[in-house]
């Protein structure tokens, strides 16, 4: 190899190790929030500060999907663009991660205005359909990166965290669903603050296992120097 090639495959080797570290902060991140987003609503159901505890697990799990989606979008085009992926599929992506990054200041923003009183029982099922929609779309977005990863680098990608992303982006299909579900009918005054508390339980649930699963994923991705 000469020094060029040298040169060129060690600044390769260097923007990869930065996106594995970013995306790996991002997610890990995303997964501890989505932890607390659990642990709240689950401390609410059974009956301590539910009201409370349902707007601070709104702006957490609001926290948790900014924190994902922005790590991700930050580093998913030049990835994509490397792996000699068309402009449209890294669009897509993006355009995923993107969708939770701004769901996420949108209920973080939701979550304070319930917090302080502002109509929480409007707010916060709202919120939750909002966090729904961005799973949804996020998903998708989840299982086009993982089948990127899986062709670029089958030699460095292990099945079981292979297998560990792509059944995370079905819950988020699924907890989208669900979410978006629950605040319709929390919308509507059929339990709202029982269901609204365990749409917040559903969606700290999926981002807690998806941020886990693509943190686990580029943690190890890019070990070998």
């Amino acid at each position: 190899m000469d020094i060029a090639a040298q040169h060129g495959y060690q600044e390769a080797r260097r923007e990869e190790k930065n996106t594995a570290g970013v995306v790996t902060t991002g997610s890990t991140a995303s997964s501890i929030c989505g932890l607390g987003a659990l642990a709240l609503a689950i401390i609410g159901l059974i009956g301590a500060y539910p009201m409370f505890l349902l707007a601070i697990a709104t702006i957490v799990a609001g926290a948790a999907l900014m924190f994902e989606g922005g790590a991700i979008s930050a580093r998913v085009s030049k990835l994509m663009t490397d792996a000699g992926r068309p402009n449209a599929e890294a669009s897509s992506i993006g355009g995923g991660m993107n969708a939770e990054f701004i769901a996420g200041i949108a209920g973080i923003a939701l979550g304070i205005l319930a917090l302080v009183g502002v109509v929480p029982m409007i707010l916060v099922p709202i919120a939750a359909i909002v966090f729904g929609g961005a799973l949804l779309i996020g998903g998708g977005a989840t299982a086009s990166l993982n089948n990127l990863l899986a062709t670029r680098y089958e030699d460095r990608v292990q099945p079981a965290v292979r297998g560990a992303i792509g059944i995370s982006s079905g819950v988020k299909t699924l907890v989208g669903l669900a979410s978006i579900a629950l605040g319709v009918l929390a919308l509507i005054g059929i339990a709202p603050l029982t269901l609204c508390l365990i749409a917040m339980l559903v969606v700290g649930g999926a981002l807690f296992i998806g941020g886990g699963a693509v943190s686990g994923m580029f943690a190890g991705l890019f070990r070998r120097a």
